[in-house]
């Protein structure tokens, strides 16, 4: 029996073998979105990014490789879709506007690459806990905050009364707050001001 996909989280320790379908499914739940969204900002290449990261993915269950721990695994996706979106970059010409982002040159870690490690980890941790909401109260959220729509087009679009997701989205806003801290809160808060 395979785990509940929202039970999943970055601060279990335990040997992953990518061999293994569970712990396979378990971390391309976890990295997936994360590691796009790292691409993206790394590439800016929308559509080539999700290519990058399935065959990131496709190389791990090839190789079956272990990982000791989810801190261990972490370490080695960002490192090799790093590594991928270098190889990209290079490969289509665009070497020289990412060449600072990047420390292509060098073997130091850049601000710039790191500060896009933290902001990825911010957003996936942000999507993480909105997946472990109830479903209605994880539809409500993702709609109203991230996809931006108006509690009205909510209620048309799932079939709801607005009452009912005006609930769902106070509701879900309560769990979130227990689980986030305060700053990852807020940036769910103002996104829609963002877009």
């Amino acid at each position: 029996m395979s785990p509940d996909r929202t039970s999943y989280s970055l601060k279990e320790v335990f040997p992953i073998n990518m061999g293994e379908e569970a712990d396979f499914e378990r971390l391309f739940t976890l990295y997936h979105a994360p590691l796009r969204y790292y691409c993206e900002q790394l590439t800016s290449a929308d559509e080539e990014c999700e290519d990058i990261v399935s065959q990131l993915f496709i190389t791990l269950w090839t190789k079956q490789i272990k990982f000791e721990s989810t801190e261990h695994a972490q370490a080695y996706l960002y490192r090799s879709a790093k590594n991928a979106c270098l190889n990209f970059i290079r490969g289509s010409k665009k070497t020289v506007e990412k060449k600072e982002i990047l420390s292509i040159d060098s073997t130091e870690i850049s601000d710039s690459y790191l500060d896009i490690v933290i902001k990825t980890e911010v957003w996936a941790e942000l999507y993480r806990a909105i997946e472990s909401l109830p479903s209605q109260c994880c539809k409500v959220i993702t709609m109203s905050y991230l996809e931006g729509m108006t509690n009205q087009e909510v209620a048309d679009n799932l079939g709801l009364s607005l009452q009912t997701v005006k609930n769902h989205k106070l509701r879900g806003l309560t769990i979130l707050r227990d689980k986030l801290p305060i700053g990852s809160l807020m940036l769910l808060l103002h996104i829609t001001f963002l877009k």
